[in-house]
């Protein structure tokens, strides 16, 4: 059996042989920018340490300093720590940002940060200031590697490529949005290419003048399955399905898809049903089966 430390290791060279030129780029430049402005606050630290002494010497350790004023610098010791230990969950953010956006994943930087920096004392302040003073000190010591973001990123990924992990994500909020997980049975049934979901998928408002159409938000994320499906790429929606993805209320209750060769339309109903029919039946058969879950 793989020992932890092998993992670690098979992790690394995922991590060197499964990102693009183009995330290495990305990744060493925010890796120098922040090195750069590490060191920087570090300098800057020391020296408005000395600048306070300084002052502290001359004035006879008087409260008053010629550091500031009411123009500023708006500047301090506690303001420049601060900051240092935000510089390292600052690039931690913006490399798992960078990642989910360019791959549609939803890796969680909180958690990557949670396994890279110190963890924060359970106690208060006031019940353990030595340990607070403590873990302030090591988080300002630091050191966040790009490659060490990355590796946590694909252990995250459980093993999944970033394109795996983007369809897998996809398709589990298709799953959920058209099962009843309580129950574990879906809100769903497919009747050659006629897929209809049954219950609370979309709303009818009634006014004096006109009927306006909405979606709820699962039916929207069973349609940006099916903009997959048609389009096999991530965030691109055809003309029909990307109006009916807004927020905008449709005066319609029915949309053809015209643009699209797998899925012709929809329709919705009063009663909360909704009714998706696609081109053939191998089209709703395989959409039922990558993206909804096939009934036991």
């Amino acid at each position: 059996m793989m020992n932890l430390l092998d993992k670690f290791e098979t992790v690394t060279i995922k991590a060197d042989v499964r990102i693009t030129p183009e995330d290495k780029a990305f990744c060493e430049a925010h890796q120098a920018a922040y090195d750069a402005a590490v060191q920087s606050f570090q300098e800057l630290a020391f020296f408005w340490a000395d600048m306070e002494n300084t002052q502290k010497e001359l004035l006879g350790g008087s409260d008053t300093s010629y550091l500031s004023s009411r123009d500023g610098p708006e500047i301090s010791q506690r303001q420049i720590n601060k900051h240092l230990e935000h510089l390292h969950w600052a690039v931690i953010y913006n490399i798992v940002h960078y990642f989910n956006s360019t791959y549609h994943v939803s890796v969680s930087a909180d958690h990557v940060a949670d396994n890279l920096l110190p963890q924060k004392p359970d106690l208060k302040m006031y019940e353990n200031k030595e340990a607070h003073d403590a873990y302030h000190k090591k988080l300002r010591a630091a050191k966040i590697r790009y490659e060490d973001v990355v590796d946590q990123i694909i252990l995250l990924l459980d093993g999944r490529s970033f394109a795996e992990q983007a369809f897998h994500e996809l398709a589990e909020k298709c799953h959920k949005a058209s099962w009843n997980l309580y129950k574990n049975r879906p809100e769903y049934e497919r009747k050659k290419a006629l897929i209809t979901f049954n219950g609370y998928f979309c709303t009818n408002h009634h006014y004096s003048w006109q009927d306006e159409w909405t979606l709820e938000d699962k039916t929207k994320d069973i349609l940006r399955g099916i903009a997959h499906y048609e389009t096999g790429v991530f965030n691109l929606y055809p003309l029909g399905l990307s109006e009916l993805l807004g927020y905008n209320r449709s005066p319609s209750n029915e949309h053809e898809f015209s643009a699209c060769k797998k899925v012709k339309g929809l329709k919705m109903f009063k009663n909360g049903r909704v009714d998706i029919r696609f081109a053939t039946e191998t089209d709703a058969a395989e959409f039922t089966a990558r993206y909804l879950g096939l009934v036991p």
